[in-house]
């Protein structure tokens, strides 16, 4: 599967969003009958640009949501301190 940069730089940003690979195929009007063959790649195949799109787009808006947890937990938001007790446990090798 072969994605023009312009679409590879949308799936970026919808995954950053978090929308689901279906509504992301829809987005970037990929036939759904493809499905399976796109989850694969963005589950699976660490050197294709799909790959390397979506996990970026996602992992960068959850750097940003980290970030906003940490401070509200920083300012004693009781809520974000445990989620970012959550982070480090789940964090250890």
């Amino acid at each position: 599967m072969n994605l023009t940069e312009e679409q590879l730089s949308a799936l970026e940003e919808l995954a950053g969003l978090f929308f689901s690979p279906a509504e992301i195929m829809l987005n970037l009007e990929i036939p759904l009958h493809l499905e399976d063959e796109f989850r694969n790649i963005i589950l699976l195949k660490n050197e294709d640009p799909i790959f390397i799109a979506y996990n970026k787009g996602r992992i960068a808006a959850e750097i940003e949501l980290r970030q906003a947890i940490k401070q509200a937990a920083l300012n004693g938001s009781n809520p974000a301190q445990t989620s970012m007790l959550n982070f480090y446990l789940n964090s250890k090798i």
